[in-house]
């Protein structure tokens, strides 16, 4: 008589073409038993040939997890399908993943071995349910990063204008289109930036939310709807540490023995965020007088300037969840009100 089934995970690799399977099964002797799958299409007819195998396999809906890897767009069909179907999906983000593998002395890398050790991952955690995010910050993402493309897009052309009209060999017609060309990404950009606005003035709830942080001095409209967009409305954060780590402003620190390396933040998370929050950082720290004795206090103390401005644009984010979470406005005097000492009464009742 087998064992009862304490959980069942099915961990997916998921490739732009492909998706390959492992169902692993966890027994009530803590046992673990994983059944390798044939490899399916990442399309419609990929997910029903992986629900027919899940069916001849006897699987219990009520207790199968399925796990899978943020991997850009390419997973999210499937994570779709499958919670409408009333699975209960897990997206895990690729730098836990990294860390459990390496956990596990993983060195070779293959689609089987990284499902089965998604399938494992599965059975021997308990992991956060994932749910789509809301239609209309999934398109204010979308909007959002191709404002990015087009704005690494203009510089392009701006700076190969420039080329062609100082060079000695310069040709007028030439000059006129790369001229149009620019012009037509000027002009994309101004429709994609009243199309998030007026994405934004449609939703009351949203709107409220983004003006929260247009309240901080150096917020702009635009900065505020990207991180929003970016982060889903901070849907899957739960922490200020996991948005950090989320956005790559994480600190590393690598010691080791007699060895001192450089402190420095990952840049493993998301660059977009770190991309829109430069300029902010720039203004908040002339504009905002909190931000700019924190500024001013880091700065001395650091190799390069850019340092303590990158640590600026991370309190901006992490003020940004905080506000946005707990529904306020920006307040300037809560700083420093939290470096006030407190009445002597009030640190005794605390002792």
């Amino acid at each position: 008589m087998e064992p009862p089934v304490l959980k069942q995970a099915l961990g997916i690799d998921v490739a732009k073409d492909s998706l390959s399977l492992c169902l692993g099964t966890l027994t009530q002797d803590l046992e673990k038993q994983f059944i390798a799958g044939s490899d399916v299409s990442n399309d419609d007819k990929g997910f029903q040939r992986m629900e027919k195998w899940l069916v001849k396999l006897s699987v219990h809906p009520q207790k199968l997890v399925v796990v899978m890897e943020a991997t850009g767009v390419y997973h999210e069909a499937l994570a779709v399908y499958l919670h409408e179907k009333g699975y209960t999906v897990s997206v895990m983000q690729s730098g836990r993943v990294k860390r459990y593998a390496q956990s596990l002395s993983q060195r070779s890398k293959t689609d089987a071995l990284d499902c089965r050790m998604l399938a494992m991952l599965g059975c021997e955690r308990k992991l956060t349910p994932w749910s789509p995010p809301d239609k209309t910050l999934r398109h204010l993402k979308a909007l959002s990063r191709e404002r990015s493309f087009l704005l690494k897009e203009k510089n392009v052309e701006k700076n190969r204008l420039h080329a062609i009209e100082t060079s000695a060999y310069s040709n007028p017609k030439e000059v006129k289109r790369q001229a149009k060309r620019l012009k037509l990404v000027e002009v994309q950009l101004q429709e994609i930036e009243a199309e998030m606005k007026d994405l934004v003035d449609g939703d009351a709830a949203l709107g409220k939310k983004i003006q929260y942080l247009e309240s901080i001095p150096g917020i702009s409209f635009l900065s505020a709807a990207t991180v929003v967009g970016e982060t889903c409305g901070f849907k899957e954060i739960t922490s200020a540490k996991q948005l950090a780590s989320y956005a790559g402003y994480d600190v590393v620190l690598k010691e080791s023995g007699t060895f001192r390396g450089s402190t420095k933040i990952s840049k493993k998370g998301n660059s977009h965020l770190r991309s829109i929050l430069h300029m902010p950082s720039m203004t908040a720290v002339r504009v905002n007088p909190t931000l700019k004795q924190f500024y001013n206090r880091l700065k001395p103390n650091k190799a390069k300037p850019i340092i303590a401005l990158v640590a600026v644009q991370r309190k901006l984010l992490l003020l940004m969840y905080s506000l946005y979470k707990k529904n306020e406005y920006y307040n300037p005097q809560f700083e420093k009100k939290q470096q006030e000492p407190k009445p002597l009464l009030h640190r005794i009742e605390a002792i």
